[in-house]
């Protein structure tokens, strides 16, 4: 079926900002938000969670324009 499982948030955090996107300061409620410049879209992350669900990895993988694939694979080389 493939790779589909949670990620833990510190593994996630790390891949976003290797994509250059930087914790914005703002937050809504528990969520803290990241951006880059350019993007026209910012990925949100629970930091109080400890695991991010797959459906969130899809759709921030979306906005850096990689697939799960290239996550998992760079997951496995670097957390």
């Amino acid at each position: 079926m493939g790779n589909v499982r949670p990620l833990d948030t510190k593994c996630w955090i790390s891949f976003i900002e290797y994509h250059g996107f930087t914790e914005s300061g703002r937050s809504k409620g528990s969520h803290h938000i990241w951006v880059k410049r350019n993007s026209p879209r910012s990925i949100p992350v629970w930091k109080n969670k400890k695991q991010i669900p797959i459906q969130h990895l899809k759709t921030g993988c979306f906005t850096i324009g990689c697939t799960l694939s290239e996550l998992f694979d760079w997951v496995d080389a670097n957390c």
